[in-house]
């Protein structure tokens, strides 16, 4: 367990194994919550705006791409290679509500695995 000294100003040092542990660095932005009566920070990502021209939005959603962490990009892969990329708004829908009733719904033949 660590303890932190609240400073002037109200600041507080996160010791260096918690942020070993959730993998804090320089710049990162947190959350502060207060949950059941303790303090919580969350890590949060801050994204830019998306670009309105369509060169510069494929640009921007590529940079975006080739900086997530390689869990999301392992992750969008198996999403890929099993079709899941291509699903229709309707079809994530219906998916989302199938899972909340407790049955599954059959993808559609339309979309095979790949």
């Amino acid at each position: 367990m660590a303890i932190v000294i609240v400073k002037n100003k109200y600041q507080v040092v996160i010791p260096q194994s918690v942020r070993k542990e959730l993998g804090i660095k320089t710049g990162d932005v947190l959350e502060a919550k207060v949950e059941r009566g303790k303090l919580t920070y969350t890590r949060k990502a801050v994204i830019d705006r998306v670009p309105a021209g369509k060169a510069a939005r494929a640009r921007f959603l590529q940079q975006l791409q080739d900086e997530a962490p390689e869990w999301l990009q392992s992750l969008w892969a198996a999403s890929k290679r099993a079709g899941l990329d291509k699903m229709t708004t309707r079809e994530i829908d219906a998916e989302i509500a199938a899972v909340r009733r407790g049955t599954r719904v059959r993808r559609a033949a339309r979309h095979p695995a790949r």
